[in-house]
């Protein structure tokens, strides 16, 4: 492999300079401001590959972000071809933040790349929030559009857990004990005392449409007791019940893409999007282990539910639109 410093589809360029607008060409990195690219800028090596070479081996522990500059690469697993990546894509962002072995990826063509390592992504990931927040906005909304638009997939309503009604508040150490048994135990305590916090509690009788498709993504419901039929517009619908917080993968997008109404009474705790984002900024290993959980949901493909522990990889899927990690 040959090292050289080139712009996307440009002559030889050289410098961190030259790195900087390179990366700014890439959708993935939409809206990032200056810091946030030099910091990518600074760590990343330029590479070059004939045609054939193997760029990562297949079954080994994914080490770098890898962004197409020229050429292609193609990604396959047990001899199973999943995509092509081409010149503005990447390759390797979602085994890498789902800590998932690599797939096979191999020049296709003479191809140059600009490879950041594993290591270095992860820290600027916890140190800019600007990069951050664009991970979790596009990954986020990859994961709405692969479930159609949906929280989660659709299930049996029967079977849904729907907790037992309460009359008295939860007092704070009553959340703090009720947010450690659920999806949010990984949280460190500081932020999990922040989160319990900022949580408002909210009591709706059946029947009560909480959103509609189409209004502004204010805030995120986390039910703790009752049911929540979530309908997109075409008629589909899935339901959550308790532990289950609705109305996270849309804030990234501004607009709710499904109604949610609730079918049982129901106590949610409303998280306000401008005091979860502070949260994140405040507590960066919150936000990374959330893209965590979005790229091993990506990675399983439209069948998983939310994740709720690591499971096998099946291979990086076919890039969607503004997806290519």
């Amino acid at each position: 492999m040959n090292h050289e410093i080139l712009g996307a589809g440009q002559p030889v360029r050289k410098g961190i300079r030259d790195r900087v607008l390179t990366l700014r060409a890439y959708p993935m990195f939409e809206g990032l401001d200056d810091d946030a690219l030099l910091l990518l800028a600074e760590h990343g090596t330029p590479g070059s590959y004939a045609d054939g070479e193997i760029i990562t081996p297949e079954g080994e522990a994914t080490r770098m972000l890898c962004l197409v500059v020229e050429g292609a690469i193609e990604v396959s697993r047990n001899g199973h071809v999943l995509s092509t990546r081409r010149a503005g894509d990447a390759y390797g962002g979602l085994p890498l933040l789902a800590r998932q072995p690599s797939t096979l990826a191999v020049a296709v063509g003479d191809t140059i790349t600009l490879e950041v390592p594993a290591t270095a992504f992860e820290a600027v990931l916890t140190t800019n929030f600007s990069l951050l927040r664009t991970m979790l906005r596009q990954l986020g909304t990859n994961v709405l559009t692969m479930r159609g638009n949906l929280p989660t997939v659709p299930s049996d309503p029967s079977k849904i857990e729907e907790g037992t009604y309460y009359s008295e508040p939860l007092s704070l150490v009553q959340r703090l004990i009720q947010l450690r048994e659920g999806n949010f135990r990984h949280m460190n305590m500081e932020a999990l005392i922040d989160l319990a916090r900022s949580m408002i509690e909210l009591r709706y009788p059946a029947g009560t449409l909480l959103w509609s498709a189409g209004d502004p993504s204010t805030h995120a419901l986390h039910v703790d007791v009752g049911k929540v039929r979530c309908t997109e517009r075409d008629g589909r619908f899935a339901c959550v019940g308790r532990g289950f917080t609705i109305g996270v993968l849309d804030v990234w997008s501004g607009s709710r893409v499904y109604e949610a109404r609730a079918e049982t009474p129901l106590i949610a705790f409303r998280i306000d999007v401008e005091g979860f984002l502070a949260l994140l900024e405040a507590h960066p290993e919150v936000g990374l282990d959330l893209l965590r959980g979005f790229a091993h949901d990506l990675l399983q493909g439209p069948q998983s539910a939310p994740r709720t522990q690591p499971q096998a990889a099946k291979g990086e899927p076919e890039p969607r639109k503004n997806a290519s990690l």
